[in-house]
């Protein structure tokens, strides 16, 4: 009866330690300190599937923003578009992709170019994890749409910090900037680098020559394969210092044909050709994808 006793407390006693790591895991939102979203991340590797392409897919959505990545049956979004222009045809071509949810959102600044199509995405797919800035009075229009749509599909949020990382199947996505305190929503773009197998994409949102300056300045290591060009081939970024230090064997320009803004300009497209980078562009190429097999690059274009 004693050595019964003795194993049904032992019993109670794991159970109440249990309990209690169940608690922290659960409500804790502490970056050093793992949470259910982190657990998922990390066990989303012994899943992989070799059938599967590890994949970046810049998506054409116009003057605006979106990227898809894709490993071992993760998903993960970057940017929506812009809602009256092109949040459908982005839903169009997830579900065209075969894909019925997403595990994770980014969001790189609350620019309705970037913003704009997510709460039509959220309002028709599940999404589990999001990335995002901090909300601030310089986001536009479609970010209450946004933040309602996100509200209502139970995502799990958390605001972007430097250093944090996330895994979407063999893709380690870190946060590299972001510098909240800018005045031009533009340059509160977080910075992210996307790496798989060796391989380096970094995505910069809209960030402009502030921002690159003080990466540089901060010793960021900005070395990467594919660069995807900041405020869609704008003269305000992609300066030759920044993309110098990048050394991209690739560049990606997101934007609309004929834009208004005549981007992307002449002065980034040469900075690109002097540096080296072959580029690809949205508006001539449609989806712009890069799948990366055995540590290498292969681009493959919609047209």
């Amino acid at each position: 009866m004693d050595k019964r006793k003795k194993y049904v407390r032992l019993l109670a006693t794991l159970i109440v330690i249990l309990s209690a790591i169940l608690v922290i895991l659960t409500f804790s939102n502490h970056r050093y300190l793992p949470n259910w979203s982190k657990i998922i991340d990390a066990f989303s590797k012994s899943d992989k599937s070799v059938s599967q392409e590890d994949f970046v897919r810049f998506i054409n959505v116009g003057q605006g923003d979106s990227i898809l990545l894709s490993s071992n049956g993760y998903n993960a979004l970057i940017d929506f578009g812009n809602s009256s222009d092109y949040g459908s045809d982005l839903l169009d071509c997830l579900e065209g992709y075969g894909i019925k949810e997403l595990d994770c959102i980014f969001v790189s600044h609350y620019d309705s170019d970037h913003v704009g199509g997510g709460a039509m995405i959220l309002d028709a797919m599940k999404v589990h994890y999001a990335v995002l800035p901090e909300q601030n009075d310089r986001a536009e229009n479609d970010f209450d749409d946004f933040q309602y749509a996100l509200e209502n599909n139970n995502t799990q949020v958390h605001i972007a910090q430097v250093g944090s990382l996330i895994n979407i199947g063999d893709f380690d996505i870190t946060v590299l900037g972001y510098y909240r305190g800018e005045q031009d929503s533009n340059d509160t773009s977080i910075i992210l680098m996307a790496e798989i197998y060796g391989k380096k994409f970094l995505l910069t949102g809209d960030a402009g020559h502030t921002v690159e300056k003080q990466l540089l300045k901060d010793g960021i290591n900005v070395d990467c394969d594919v660069l995807k060009a900041a405020h869609h081939g704008s003269r305000g970024s992609s300066s030759k210092e920044f993309v110098t230090a990048a050394s991209p064997d690739y560049a990606v320009i997101s934007c609309g044909a004929s834009n208004q803004y005549g981007h992307p300009h002449e002065e980034t497209l040469k900075i690109f050709s002097d540096c080296g980078a072959k580029v690809y562009r949205t508006d001539r190429s449609g989806d712009i994808t890069f799948i990366v097999t055995d540590g290498k690059i292969k681009v493959n274009t919609e047209y």
